[in-house]
Formats: C-alpha cells, sequence, structure tokens
C-alpha cells in the first residue's frame, strides 16, 4: 500500500512539473505564433501590392486562430485575451477592406504591431520569474522557433510602408547578433537531440535556403522567405511539443519496487 501512494505521488509530482514546462512552453509559442501572424499580414496586406497571394490571408487567419486555442489552453488570462481580441477585430476590419483603399492599410498593420508587441510582453511577464536567458536553457526548441519568428518578421518590417513611430526593423548589429544565435541555435540542438538529428537539418536546411533573400536589401519582399521561415517555426514548436511529451511519459513509466 506504501508502495502504491508513493508512487501515485511521484506521478503526481510529475504531472505539475510537466504541467509547468507545458505551460511555459505555450507561452513560447504566442511569442512565435504572434510574429509569424504580423509577418503574414505584413506581407498580403500590403499596400504596395495589388494582387497578393491569397495564401497570406489564409496564414493570418490559421495563426490567429491558434494564439486562440493556445490562450484557452492557458485559462484564458485576461492579460493575453485582451490584445488578442484587439488582434481579431483588427483582422476583420483589414480583410473587410476593399483592396482600392489600401492605403489604410498600414494604420491598421501599424497597430496589429502593438497589439503583437503587447501579448508578448504579457506573455513574458506570465513568464516569469524565469529570465529570458533561463527560459532559452529550458526551451531550447522554443527559444530557436522565436529567434526565426523574428528574422522573419524583421524582414517584413524591412520592405513595408508603415506609419513614423511604429516598430523599426533591427540595427545592422542587431541582425547580424540575431543570426549568429541562430547559426549557434541549430548547433546547440544537434548536439542536444540526437535522436531528431534529420528533423533538425531539415529545418535549418530551409533556413538557409532562404537566407540570402532575407539579406536582401531591395525594397521587394516576397514570398520564399515566409513559406520556409514560417514551416520551419512551426515544425520546431511541434518538435518542442513532442519531446515535451516523450520526456512526461519516459519520467512516469516508474517500475515500483518489488515486494520481495
Amino acid at each position: 500500500m506504501r508502495t502504491i501512494v508513493v508512487v501515485c505521488l511521484l506521478c503526481l509530482h510529475v504531472s505539475l512539473v510537466w504541467g509547468d514546462e507545458r505551460s511555459a512552453q505555450q507561452l513560447s509559442e504566442l511569442g512565435s505564433r504572434s510574429q509569424l501572424l504580423c509577418a503574414s499580414a505584413l506581407l498580403y496586406f500590403n499596400p504596395l501590392e495589388r494582387e497578393p497571394d491569397p495564401r497570406g490571408l489564409t496564414a493570418v487567419f490559421q495563426h490567429l486562430q491558434s494564439l486562440d486555442t493556445t490562450i484557452v489552453q492557458l485559462g484564458q488570462p485576461p492579460a493575453l485575451v485582451q490584445p488578442l481580441r484587439v488582434m481579431q477585430r483588427l483582422f476583420t476590419e483589414l480583410d473587410a477592406l476593399p483592396r482600392r483603399q489600401r492605403q489604410r492599410y498600414p494604420q491598421l498593420v501599424r497597430q496589429l504591431l502593438l497589439q503583437q508587441q503587447q501579448l508578448r510582453q504579457a506573455a513574458a511577464a506570465l513568464q516569469a520569474p524565469l529570465s529570458p536567458a533561463e527560459l532559452a536553457a529550458r526551451l531550447p526548441l522554443n527559444a530557436q522557433s522565436n529567434a526565426l519568428a523574428s528574422l522573419l518578421l524583421d524582414y517584413q518590417l524591412r520592405h513595408y510602408p508603415l506609419p513614423e513611430q511604429t516598430q523599426q526593423p533591427l540595427s545592422s548589429e542587431a541582425l547580424q547578433a540575431l543570426e549568429r544565435s541562430i547559426e549557434q541555435g541549430f548547433d546547440s540542438l544537434l548536439q542536444r537531440h540526437p535522436e531528431h538529428v534529420e528533423v533538425l537539418r531539415k529545418i535549418n536546411s530551409s533556413y538557409q535556403f532562404v537566407r540570402a533573400e532575407l539579406q536582401q536589401s531591395t525594397s521587394q519582399t516576397h514570398g520564399g522567405a515566409e513559406f520556409y521561415l514560417g514551416r520551419a517555426v512551426i515544425d520546431l514548436d511541434e518538435l518542442a511539443q513532442a519531446v515535451l511529451v516523450a520526456g512526461e511519459r519516459s519520467t512516469v513509466a516508474v517500475q515500483p519496487p518489488s515486494s520481495n
């Protein structure tokens, strides 16, 4: 009887720890997905584009759905719900605008970016007292996902006619530091997760494939970076979920000591 109680308490402890890990991971996913959402919005709702790729509109909607689902799973904290609802309203307004009124896009997209920043700040506050460095060490796959999402969003910001006093692209030095961090991140992940080398190499290949495009200085953006980096971000988040679940299962699988 005592053995059963000990095993049950151990399983409860593991469940609570896993729940904390999962919440931290979901909050990190809010950061990556909200950046992907804005990157897709910058691509599709660009006033310079007369016939944008409709897949961009689908992507914005899907990212909004993903954010909504994750926030529900987190218990709908008001600090997260409020910016999400505003983002949903802005998307509805953008989508309803006829193309001939595309000169209104930048102001609405600017508000979308501001709400995305508010959502990320709220998610970071809920992850406290862990620092960004501690979170990166604890959730390296999610950290890499957010880094790639930041790089994609920065790329789209550089090619969008935003109003003044809006989120600015990274400086040259900050961009180079982000790229170095991404390179180091892939090296570290390949060493840390040898069982997922094939998946990680495929994700890294997607990043390397569009790296030249990301570094170009022309005024016109392309959908290639959006497709490949967006897929890489989602793949990293999904891999992080799989690793967490696998770790939880292996920890729970505790054999009770023999009664002999």
